[in-house]
C-alpha cells in the first residue's frame, strides 16, 4: 500500500471513516504469508478464509453513506 496524497483539512467525519474503513478493508485483504503456512500448519487454512470473508462483509456494511 502506498500513501497516494495529502488530503485536505475541510473533509467531514463521515469521509475520514470511510476512508479510514477502506485502508482497514485493503489490510485484511492484502495476502499475509506467513499467516496462512501458520493457518496450513494448524490444518484451520478455509476456516481462516471463511472468517476473513465473514469480517470483509461486516466491514463493507459499516460504510456511511
Amino acid at each position: 500500500m502506498r500513501d497516494q496524497n495529502t488530503i485536505e483539512d475541510n473533509e467531514s467525519k463521515q469521509e475520514k471513516w470511510n476512508r479510514g474503513l477502506d485502508l482497514f478493508i485493503e489490510s485484511v485483504l492484502k495476502p499475509d504469508p506467513s499467516l496462512r503456512q501458520c493457518a496450513h500448519n494448524q490444518k484451520c487454512y478455509h476456516e481462516l478464509m471463511d472468517v476473513r470473508q465473514d469480517v470483509l462483509q461486516k466491514l463493507k456494511s459499516m460504510r456511511w453513506h
